[in-house]
């Protein structure tokens, strides 16, 4: 199996900072938990990114445990880069948002 590296577009690092400082504001240490758990998810699709469903055309998507939002990203197969597009609530149409961004 290739070894995958990951990529964040600028929208996904501007969604997780807003997370985690919503949970921040809303309880202390809640946004350590959120960061937490994602990177422990996004540890595991870097190992095995395949593994996941696809959420809309060649989108995938990994649920953050124990939270409500999903990493939606996408596979280059070619250069073995995870690109991760966007951090999405499960309450957003996250559909539409991708849409408007390409």
């Amino acid at each position: 199996m290739p070894r995958y590296t990951l990529a964040f577009s600028p929208e996904s690092l501007k969604e997780i900072e807003r997370i985690i400082l919503f949970y921040n504001n809303a309880s202390k240490g809640l946004g350590a938990r959120f960061k937490k758990s994602l990177l422990t998810e996004l540890a595991l699709i870097k190992r095995n990114p395949l593994t996941r469903s696809f959420r809309y055309g060649e989108v995938r998507f990994a649920v953050v445990k124990k939270f409500p939002y999903a990493a939606h990203y996408t596979i280059d197969e070619d250069t073995h880069i995870i690109k991760i597009q966007g951090v999405f609530g499960f309450s957003q149409d996250s559909e539409s948002n991708w849409k408007q961004r390409f």
